[in-house]
């Protein structure tokens, strides 16, 4: 048996998750809350199944009540998402100096490179995608010139560590986007 009221959450759409996790009453267990919450973005996502994180259960109420608490005021909505996970991806990369770019390439960079390639339309693949800024770039370019990104792209990553598909497959799905991201060094591998 749950011990929150918010029994019906795993079938409420993401923003409605939020929402719901908000309106719990105090003393909720809301690591289970969030948990249930990630479960059914995965029943609805199966791309992002066993990628989201886990143990929520794990950290006190406390914690949860002032990360929900700082989150509520910012009305993340539509690509809002894809724009605070960019910005954390680029405040951890800044911080691990060289080994930041391991699987954060500067959104600038990527823009420019998808700007030279005009991908309108097609496959895309990246060898080595890290965090998946080419795809969310690409989309980004198909959108400008008023075409549906999902109708137009196709898209195809490799990336040689597990953490960092999870970090490219779920910027996808911020961004309404879905693709093939495997887990493989193309040096010598070809999956």
């Amino acid at each position: 048996p749950m011990d929150y009221q918010a029994e019906g959450i795993l079938y409420l759409p993401p923003q409605s998750r939020f929402s719901a996790l908000l309106a719990l009453p105090e003393g909720a267990n809301l690591g289970r809350a969030i948990a249930d919450a990630m479960a059914g973005i995965e029943q609805h996502n199966p791309e992002l199944k066993g990628v989201l994180p886990r143990g929520y259960t794990l950290l006190p109420n406390a914690t949860l009540v002032e990360l929900l608490r700082l989150l509520a005021p910012l009305q993340l909505e539509g690509d809002a998402f894809g724009k605070v996970y960019e910005y954390f991806l680029g405040n951890f990369a800044l911080k691990e100096g060289q080994k930041g770019g391991v699987f954060y390439t500067p959104t600038s960079i990527v823009r420019l490179i998808v700007e030279i390639l005009e991908p309108f339309h097609g496959r895309i693949f990246d060898p080595a995608c890290g965090s998946g800024g080419m795809f969310v770039q690409s989309a980004e370019f198909v959108r400008r010139h008023q075409k549906n990104a999902t109708r137009e792209l196709t898209v195809f990553g490799t990336e040689k560590a597990s953490d960092t598909v999870k970090l490219a497959k779920m910027n996808l799905a911020i961004h309404g986007l879905s693709g093939d991201i495997r887990e493989a060094n193309t040096y010598y591998e070809d999956p």
